[in-house]
């Protein structure tokens, strides 16, 4: 054959394969505005890959080309159109003798960033907070069809809210983990982000009088103790612990030394806020006012003394409170006027782009909160009781005083605004629930909008839930803007599972509330996606209120396929209806209050699950099986979980009868270990989230050490602790008490340190035996208690009455030949070493010994170990108390 033949076949051979991806023709997109035209070309590409789309400076005058802006140019060739409202958008396509034309024409750039949103989904996309999902691509010639659309908001303020405590929260957010969330919000119709800073936030810093106000940490597994944060030594050790890649979790900003966390944290928000500014979103920054940590003492007794006032506070655990007198500064001095000012001043220095500042409180038993009138300065007391001459009613309303008092706050910083030159910055104020509106509304400032957090959505009881409840605000709505703020899902016990059920008739609720718009607060990402995507379909004209049953059906066919849009819409829809939310982040416990109704829960998982079934995944795309599968995994872990959880309430049920028996027998049948990983492989489907990951640090550290407790109660595990350095938190709010080891083979220990024993932590990290590379030592007698683990700070929890094996684990890091350090042990009171000498028994320096005795308990109770100097120091490493034969009829 000839040679030039071949190739000229060859080359047509070559071209007919690749005919599908190369471009066939070339769209022009022509705007002044970066974003909507780079993720217009960007989506559009992805949907017709036979298509290039290409930025241009001007319309070409034959062919295919799309428009986007807001100027009075592009608005002026959509002539049918309102674009009246703010933010408002009109998408049309129109011909121009050779010129067809999409047009895309915002009433300004926000409006022109959400009608190319809206434009893709009504093209196929799906734009969730956790994800997009894009339609299969058209081999079909780009083409204008369908490009008819207009819609207005129909509140002003949306915003997303996510708040700073948790691991499972944006407290391990990297950059890109904080931009997506931007990202995805605003895809969906959000105009705003919120996020909240206590007293102890290292976002939040400044400097008085030479004196620097101190800063906590982010939490991560190591460092920060905020909210019940515990503590781990690796989180690849726990159960699921492949989602991880390195032995910490947190933020990286969280990981510096501790010296350079201000500023790191600083620097990270500063990059989160400066892409919202970029995108053309409002950037709320709420600021704690109230608690001990944002009233610095130090700070606060650099002022003269008719600066500030003293009061006296009550005791408050949560918050590292002691009773006892407090300073506050009084923002009508000038020095104490200045204390305030330096904190706008810093926070406006280190975020510029915030738009609207919020002045936090509580709702009581924080400084502020429990101020008395008598406590006042003079000047205020008669300022009192003039403002209530004027209107004695006031008197009555909720916490009065004291919100007279935080408005005196509230005007500082508006002050500061103004004077620092910041009069683009709204000004705001909040809290939780929604008492405090009518005292703020007769207290503050008329143009500060007031921010409620729907706290009683945990008990059923939302406040735009029904007509009675939405008069609260709208009393006060009718005359300045209020801001209710929903609950996607609650960390005070509905935080895992699905999310609350969207509001019906949303839209309507919020205008008969007169509200001026509405935020969605929120820790975790995923599976929350229907809660947010609802409630902004619902605030837009063409969509509003929206029946939830619509917006199931989209997401069906958006994130599964078109085919499965009536079994996975009716599966969504039951789903977010019908499913559990449970268990809760701020405490010791995951699960703080018994699991009910357990064999309807598992039942409505079956159900639900048969519905899934009904799909065939084989006709699907990976990544729409994908998806699919993480909804099928997230019903057998919710049931899963539950059965074990029975178990496990059966099982404290039956001790605190005396029945070791039964709970024993109930024990065997709660297996935690196949809940948890389970819990992380599902979640793993597609690409685990943040919130996910920290969720497995979650429940293998506040849920999987109380069910190791019981066991140990029941002499069904050994009690195991480790001895060695534990890091604390002085400024966190309610802090995690515990620190866990989590060993080779991942077996579960409890981590005591110098705050728990009162002795001193010694390392040796080059020790081949892990438990014994770190440990404590005392030159004084030291007693310590081996009972079951994860016991409150007075625990009187025993161990069955039996036989056990003591294990003594001991290094000694520092002397050079024997004699150097000697000791003596007891058990129970009883000598039974008179002298050890761990250096010459173990054959020389950080070497192990392990000195094993057997105890016996007649009766249910713990073991005390006391180890006496006879010279120089005594250690421990670790301590293991094993069952051997226990009792089961014995009392505990």
């Amino acid at each position: 054959m000839n040679k030039n033949l071949c190739w000229t076949i060859l080359l047509a051979l070559c071209f007919a394969l690749n005919a599908d991806a190369a471009p066939t023709e070339t769209v022009a997109i022509v705007s002044s505005e970066r974003l909507p035209t780079s993720e217009l070309a960007s989506y559009l590409g992805r949907i017709y890959p036979q298509t290039r789309f290409v930025t241009a400076s001007k319309l070409p005058v034959a062919g295919k080309a799309i428009l986007v802006g807001s100027d009075a140019s592009v608005r002026s060739l959509i002539a049918d159109a309102n674009l009246s409202e703010p933010e408002s958008y009109a998408v049309r396509s129109q011909s121009r003798c050779d010129l067809q034309l999409g047009v895309i024409a915002g009433a300004d750039a926000r409006g022109a960033v959400y009608g190319v949103y809206a434009l893709l989904e009504k093209l196929g996309c799906g734009f969730y907070l956790s994800c997009d999902a894009l339609p299969p691509t058209r081999t079909e010639s780009f083409s204008f069809d369908g490009w008819s659309l207009s819609s207005a908001p129909t509140v002003r303020d949306r915003f997303v809210f996510n708040w700073h405590n948790f691991l499972s929260g944006c407290s391990t957010w990297n950059l890109a983990d904080w931009n997506r969330w931007t990202d995805q919000s605003q895809k969906q119709g959000y105009n705003g982000i919120m996020v909240h800073a206590y007293g102890n936030n290292p976002m939040v810093s400044f400097t008085l009088n030479g004196k620097t106000k101190p800063v906590g940490y982010l939490s991560t597994t190591t460092k920060g103790r905020d909210w019940s944060t515990m503590h781990v030594n690796d989180v690849r050790r726990l159960f699921g612990g492949e989602v991880f890649s390195a032995p910490v979790f947190g933020a990286d900003a969280a990981q510096v030394l501790d010296g350079q966390r201000a500023a790191a944290v600083q620097k990270l928000m500063r990059g989160v806020f400066a892409h919202a500014q970029q995108r053309g979103m409002d950037v709320y920054f709420a600021d704690d006012v109230d608690t001990i940590s944002a009233n610095p003492q130090e700070l606060i007794r650099t002022l003269p003394e008719d600066a500030r006032f003293p009061i006296q506070m009550q005791a408050v655990g949560w918050m590292g409170q002691d009773a006892g007198k407090l300073w506050l500064a009084n923002p009508e001095t000038p020095e104490g006027y200045r204390y305030y000012k330096a904190q706008v001043t810093a926070l406006m220095k280190a975020y510029p782009q915030i738009t609207c500042l919020v002045v936090w409180f509580r709702q009581g038993g924080t400084p502020w909160m429990e101020v008395k009138v008598a406590e006042m300065p003079t000047r205020w007391q008669e300022e009192w009781r003039a403002e209530l001459a004027r209107t004695p009613e006031a008197k009555k309303l909720w916490h009065a005083p004291q919100m007279f008092a935080i408005g005196k706050i509230v005007r500082a910083f508006d002050r500061a605004l103004k004077e620092l030159g910041h009069d683009r910055v709204q000004l705001a104020s909040g809290t939780w629930d929604f008492k405090f509106l009518a005292p703020c509304h007769r207290f503050f400032p008329p143009h500060v909008k007031l921010i409620g957090l729907d706290y009683n959505a945990l008990h059923g009881r939302p406040q735009l839930g029904d007509d009675e409840s939405r008069q609260v605000i709208r009393d006060v709505a009718a005359c300045r803007p209020v801001i209710p703020v929903i609950w996607a899902h609650h960390d005070d016990g509905n935080y895992i599972g699905r999310p609350y059920t969207p509001f019906t008739s949303f839209a309507t609720k919020l205008a008969d509330a007169k509200a001026s718009g509405f935020g969605i607060i929120h820790w975790t990402t995923r599976p929350l996606d229907l809660y947010f995507k609802s409630h902004a379909e619902q605030v837009w004209s063409a969509t509003k209120d929206r029946p939830l049953r619509a917006t199931c059906d989209d997401m069906a066919t958006r994130l599964f396929g078109a085919n499965t849009r009536g079994a996975m819409g009716t599966y969504l829809e039951r789903w977010v209806t019908d499913a559990p939310n449970f268990a809760r982040e701020t405490s010791d416990f995951f699960i703080d209050r018994p699991l009910t109704n357990i064999t309807q829960v598992v039942t409505g998982c079956r159900e639900r699950l048969k519905l899934i079934e009904r799909v065939d995944t084989a006709k699907l795309a990976p990544e729409q099986r994908d998806r699919v599968n993480y909804f099928k995994g997230q019903e057998e872990f919710i049931a899963t979980f539950f059965q074990a959880h029975e178990q496990f309430q059966n099982a404290q049920a039956a001790l605190k009868k005396g029945d070791l028996a039964a709970a024993s027998a109930a024990m065997t049948g709660c297996q935690p270990v196949p809940v948890i990983e389970w819990f992380a492989k599902f979640s793993s489907i597609g690409c685990i989230t943040r919130g996910e990951q920290g969720l497995v640090v979650s429940i293998n550290t506040r849920w999987l050490p109380h069910i190791m407790r019981l066991r140990q109660q029941l002499g069904l595990e050994p009690v195991r602790y480790n001895y060695g350095p534990t890091s604390h938190d002085p400024l966190a709010q309610a802090p995690g008490r515990f620190t866990f080891h989590f060993d080779a083979k991942r077996r579960l220990w409890q981590t005591l340190g110098a705050q728990e024993t009162g002795a001193q932590t010694f390392a040796a990290p080059k020790t081949a035996d892990e438990m014994c590379r770190s440990g404590i030592e005392i030159d004084k007698p030291i007693t310590l208690a081996l009972r079951p683990i994860a016991g409150a700070k007075k625990d009187t929890a025993t161990v069955p009455a039996g036989d056990y094996r003591l294990r003594l684990l001991m290094l000694d890091p520092v002397s050079k030949a024997a004699g150097q350090r000697v000791f003596s042990v007891s058990l129970g009171g009883a000598v039974v070493a008179n002298r050890v000498d761990v250096f010459a028994e173990s054959g020389g320096q950080r070497r192990v010994l392990e000195r094993v005795w057997p105890v016996k308990l007649d009766r249910p109770g713990c073991v005390t170990v006391t180890l006496t100097p006879v010279k120089g120091k005594v250690l421990i490493c670790g301590a293991v108390l094993e069952p051997v034969s226990v009792s089961v009829a014995s009392k505990p």
